[in-house]
């Protein structure tokens, strides 16, 4: 199950499940700290360049800091100089379980204000834990300021103190971690931005639970990691007996004279990724343009709806992509309007999507008609998205899956943090991710990809998260440098090597 990932209830209902199998919860959180101490000394600071073996450990008034008073006893039986503070309130204040950790402990707590945290080389951070909910008074936003000037490690324990562990935002500052300690299965707001900045490196311990235990609280997120075991059993690998029409024949969209570039990339992205055949639906006075750039994409003179869906017809296409690099005009409006009636499946990125911003009502409409499922996927970033559903201030995952449910098609909300939702299906939230795809052209390569696999007949909602799946690999492996006519060659490569060992491993 590498693809869990827990809601902060889902946390609580494991407690809960552990306690009623017999294990005290005090002996839950012994188990806790030490796997994290287990996983500090032989996997944290081992990488550490500078390590006076002084470390400090933050305590808070509940069951996280709890966790921290367990983690000093194991540190300081292994010989490390530990020292612990209750940075927000007095020891006397603490729950009953941590007060019966603090007793098992031969040293006492410092006072936070007389600490000079810059002879640490480590701070653990276990002063709050998945249970925050309101925001820090000004007093804890100033203890938080004065951790993070510091240049010691800081390892935060479940959650790094101020993150929301089910949105990923900040309440309004957060510890900002080198690594976090989870337990069982890393958080939401570990992969939401803009917790996600702050979670550093996710180590996942455990705490004794049982994996028939995991799989009974998984079902409350209803969230997945988007990895390849979230997909993998849908993926369509070319078989002895394909042909080229076999694996699917996509129209593209081509944009105008002066913006054809989009479109190209998306149909060469397509026909890397597995598509048969891609045809780039033309208006005259960029033939030569396109067809100057194309080789493997051919290329049809189209200047009319009635011409492009008298092709698609002539050509039994099944999968269309609108909109990258199109423009936003009527043309384009009347491409969508009518694939929607007409049930074929397509892509909407872009232009595509910002051509119904004036009345997104109208697109919605439409595609709630229609009798096939999982045939759409529509591809928007922050800014495109916000344009069409105006949902005001909510969380992202809820924005997703409130759009999904609204226009019954897949969404993928683009972003470091993209999330994948559709009717009827677990929601994906991306786990790997690099900051090298923000550069123009990316989305256009991820509309492909999308587009392809659509093709080669996998459901929208896997189709969507391969892609961003295989997206993100790219990303990954090119790193800095990174363009968009570069992403075609680190596609194959992702696919040959990646992607086809996630295939071969889930198959």
């Amino acid at each position: 199950m590498l693809n869990t990932i827990f809601t902060s209830k889902s946390s609580y209902e494991l407690d809960k499940l552990c306690v009623k199998r017999g294990i005290k919860f005090s002996d839950l959180m012994e188990n806790a700290g030490k796997s994290a101490s287990l996983k500090i000394e032989k996997k944290i600071i081992p990488c550490l360049k500078e390590f006076n073996k002084k470390i400090l450990i933050l305590c808070g008034p509940g069951n996280n800091g709890g966790d921290g008073l367990v983690i000093s006893k194991y540190l300081l039986k292994s010989g490390y100089k530990v020292d612990i503070s209750f940075p927000i309130l007095s020891k006397s204040k603490i729950n009953k379980y941590s007060n019966e950790k603090l007793k098992n402990l031969d040293i006492s707590p410092q006072k936070f204000d007389d600490l000079n945290l810059n002879k640490y080389s480590m701070i653990v951070d276990s002063i709050f834990g998945i249970g925050l909910s309101r925001n820090f008074s000004n007093n804890i936003i100033k203890i938080v300021e004065k951790i993070n000037k510091t240049k010691a490690c800081k390892v935060s324990i479940d959650i790094a103190s101020g993150i929301n562990s089910d949105s990923g935002n900040l309440m309004p500052i957060s510890i900002k971690a080198n690594h976090t300690i989870t337990f069982v299965a890393p958080k939401i707001g570990h992969y939401l931005l803009p917790g996600k900045k702050n979670s550093g490196n996710i180590h996942i311990v455990s705490i004794g639970e049982k994996k028939s235990e995991i799989s009974k609280v998984t079902k409350l997120s209803k969230v997945k990691l988007n990895i390849p075991e979230s997909w993998i059993k849908n993926f369509k690998w070319p078989s002895m007996s394909d042909h080229k029409y076999k694996r699917g024949h996509i129209l593209v969209k081509s944009g105008p004279l002066t913006s054809t570039g989009a479109s190209r990339l998306a149909a060469v992205s397509a026909l890397r990724s597995g598509a048969g055949a891609v045809t780039l639906a033309s208006e005259t006075n960029a033939l030569v343009v396109n067809a100057s750039h194309l080789t493997s994409v051919m290329l049809k003179e189209i200047n009319s709806t009635e011409e492009f869906f008298n092709f698609v017809k002539e050509k039994k296409i099944k999968t269309l992509i609108i909109g990258p690099g199109s423009g936003v005009n009527q043309m384009i409006k009347g491409l969508v309007v009518r694939a929607i009636k007409e049930e074929i499946g397509f892509v909407l990125d872009a232009d595509g999507l910002t051509s119904f911003q004036k009345n997104p009502n109208e697109l919605f409409a439409l595609l709630k008609k229609r009798r096939k499922r999982n045939n759409i996927i529509l591809t928007p970033h922050e800014g495109e998205f916000n344009r069409l559903f105006k949902f005001g201030n909510m969380d992202k995952i809820d924005k997703a899956n409130k759009a999904a449910e609204i226009t019954n098609s897949t969404i993928l909300f683009k972003g470091n943090d993209t999330i994948i939702s559709s009717p009827k299906n677990i929601t994906l939230l991306a786990k790997e991710s690099s900051p090298f795809l923000s550069t123009a052209g990316s989305g256009d390569v991820l509309a492909g990809i999308c587009g392809s696999f659509l093709a080669q007949g996998m459901k929208s909602h896997f189709a969507a998260g391969a892609a961003s799946w295989l997206h993100n690999e790219i990303g990954i492996e090119a790193g800095p440098g990174l363009i968009a006519e570069d992403m075609n060659k680190f596609l194959s490569k992702a696919i040959s090597k990646q992607l086809k060992k996630a295939y071969q491993s889930g198959n």
